[in-house]
């Protein structure tokens, strides 16, 4: 049985951390989508690590049913209780705070939001806890909340910025932020200058975030008169993706935008 994609993203974050040593393969079948077999090879041990891996592997297998989360429940948080410090129990509660966004029946936001602010708060600079900060900015930016409200929100997720030190982190959550700036307040001018940061220090790095990231800063220059910059961008485009179906129409752009710059 396969996971589905969103298991694998949040796998992945976990697996890129030196905590996750293979001593089984465990770790191998849940990567290959088969959380099934890996589910199998967890079973019988009980070292902290093998026991966060049971609980991925529960939360991937298809169908997943109330009765699998809520033992993965139980497994996270016997793992946060005993040790809330050590990388097991922050992925634990990383992943507690999860279930709570995603697969409780019913979603509970607010412990979620609450779980990822206390990992931020408790493990600043840790790579693992730092997985919180995009998903918060997700909740906290995408809620139905008054103007004045949304602003803190936005102000809370600003604030939180300069101290992220994984480039994951750095990224996904300014680029969430970009994306809720135009979606929902068209507000080029603030997301902007999220978009330049990570465009001029390569954080973005698969083709189509880098393309979809360079045409919406070159919209965002060019919205707020900034012409040159705006064309710049639109010529990176071209140079980067020449085989794009837009790349036609974004040397056009930049070709006039550098006229009217001058």
């Amino acid at each position: 049985m396969r996971a589905l994609p969103g298991f694998r993203v949040a796998l992945l974050a976990l697996l890129s951390v030196a905590i996750l040593r293979a001593e089984t393969d465990g770790w191998l079948d849940l990567n290959r989508l088969d959380p099934a077999a890996a589910q199998t090879k967890f079973a019988d041990r009980t070292d902290r690590q093998s026991r966060l891996g049971a609980a991925l592997a529960l939360l991937g297998v298809q169908p997943r049913t109330e009765a699998r989360v809520h033992e993965a429940r139980g497994i996270l948080e016997a793992l946060r209780a005993a040790d809330p410090n050590d990388a097991t129990g922050i992925a634990a509660a990383y992943q507690i705070a999860r279930i709570d966004q995603l697969f409780a029946q019913p979603a509970n936001p607010a412990a979620a939001i609450a779980t990822y602010r206390a990992l931020l708060a408790s493990h600043p600079g840790n790579a693992i806890a730092e997985r919180a900060a995009p998903k918060l900015a997700l909740l906290l930016l995408y809620t139905d909340v008054a103007e004045a409200a949304w602003e803190e929100r936005v102000t809370e997720i600003t604030t939180l910025l300069p101290s992220l030190q994984s480039r994951a982190a750095q990224r996904d959550t300014r680029l969430v932020l970009a994306d809720a700036l135009l979606r929902l307040r068209g507000d080029h001018a603030r997301a902007l200058p999220l978009l330049e940061y990570c465009l001029e220090r390569d954080l973005v790095v698969r083709p189509p975030g880098i393309a979809n990231a360079l045409l919406t800063a070159a919209e965002c220059a060019r919205v707020t008169g900034r012409k040159a910059e705006a064309a710049a961008y639109y010529q990176r485009y071209v140079r980067e993706f020449p085989r794009e179906p837009s790349v036609s129409e974004a040397a056009r752009r930049a070709e006039r935008l550098e006229k009217e710059a001058q």
